[in-house]
């Protein structure tokens, strides 16, 4: 059974709340303040439901942190692109 129109439904639903997000294999990666992130998940379950799907699995873990803008963080992928790509490994 295909997911994709599904997904694709929650990846609108997603860009229209403004959050940035990043989609992948494995899922979806979802930056934001708690309340309005549970607000858009509970959404995107809705709208899977609305869609005939009979059911709705969702996997939800959630951080915060204090010592860092995480808006300015740059992503674990990338600093490993550039580790590798320096001198010092």
């Amino acid at each position: 059974v295909s997911m994709t129109r599904y997904i694709a439904k929650v990846k609108c639903i997603i860009e229209a709340s403004g959050l940035e997000h990043t989609m992948h294999d494995s899922g979806t990666n979802i930056q934001g303040e708690y309340a309005v992130v549970a607000r858009v998940v509970e959404q995107c379950m809705q709208s899977v439901l609305d869609s005939g799907a009979p059911r709705v699995i969702c996997y939800i873990k959630l951080g915060a942190r204090t010592d860092k803008d995480p808006s300015k963080e740059v992503p674990a992928a990338e600093k490993v692109k550039n580790y590798l790509a320096s001198d010092k490994h």
